[in-house]
């Protein structure tokens, strides 16, 4: 048997495209950086998507915390590494740790991940070969927190149309997709040239292809920073898709 490689290190250069106003990179391109070296090395492990869907089954993020330390600038270098362990028998876990040309740490993620039939629409138990390469750790870079509330809010924004380019290998928007709507549209004013340093979201439902996107948030503020608490549905009085919270300073 070939020797299991429990965690996967990958290098990634920050692309002119990935960077703002403020010449750093995004809460989204950390955010796909941590998704792409997910999915390498679930491909190495041989429990890749693209795996899964021959059986029936895909993957689905069910959560993601991230917090960053400083936001990379144009064009420098960074190590991201990231390591599967297994949860209660549903859920899988994933750490991420993302490095400079120094070692130091920028930042970190945690991700818990559902295996979901495809045709019942369904979770189910995590397959027996990926519980063999999900590693039991009594800790994580960040500790798994709970659930928390959608905000209370009378506002209702229309932020987009899903089109075609949202949509991934399970035909519903990329996660980070859902990111975007939550964070991208906040009223730049209120922000004032914050950078978000921690973010929480759980997901609750697929959005589909022409969809409209609603969202809502609830600003508060404490000695840390403005805490802003998210939600994206699919109509002004929808469910909820997914729900977030977030700290910016």
């Amino acid at each position: 048997m070939n020797k299991v490689n429990f965690t996967y290190k990958k290098e990634f250069k920050i692309r002119s495209y990935e960077v703002g106003s403020l010449k750093n990179t995004s809460l989204l391109s950390i955010c796909n950086y941590f998704q792409e070296v997910a999915g390498l090395h679930a491909h190495e492990l041989n429990f890749d998507i693209e795996d899964l869907h021959k059986k029936g089954l895909t993957w689905v993020l069910y959560k993601m915390h991230v917090n960053v330390i400083r936001y990379p600038l144009r064009w420098e270098t960074v190590h991201v590494e990231t390591w599967p362990s297994i949860g209660d028998g549903f859920r899988a876990y994933r750490d991420y740790k993302m490095t400079d040309n120094n070692g130091n740490v920028v930042a970190l993620g945690v991700s818990q991940w559902i295996v979901l039939d495809i045709n019942k629409r369904r979770a189910v138990k995590l397959p027996d070969e990926i519980k063999l390469f999900g590693q039991q750790v009594s800790t994580h870079v960040i500790e798994p927190k709970g659930t928390f509330d959608a905000p209370v809010s009378e506002m209702n924004h229309l932020v987009t149309t899903v089109g075609n380019f949202d949509l991934d290998m399970n035909n519903h928007p990329n996660n980070v997709a859902y990111i975007n709507w939550l964070t991208g549209y906040i009223d730049s004013e209120l922000l004032e040239k914050k950078e978000c340093i921690d973010f929480q979201i759980q997901y609750m439902a697929e959005a589909k292809l022409h969809d409209q996107i609603y969202l809502k948030y609830t600003l508060s503020e404490n000695s840390d920073g403005l805490i802003v608490n998210h939600s994206i549905s699919n109509k002004p009085d929808g469910k909820e898709l997914a729900i977030a919270l977030s700290m910016w300073r």
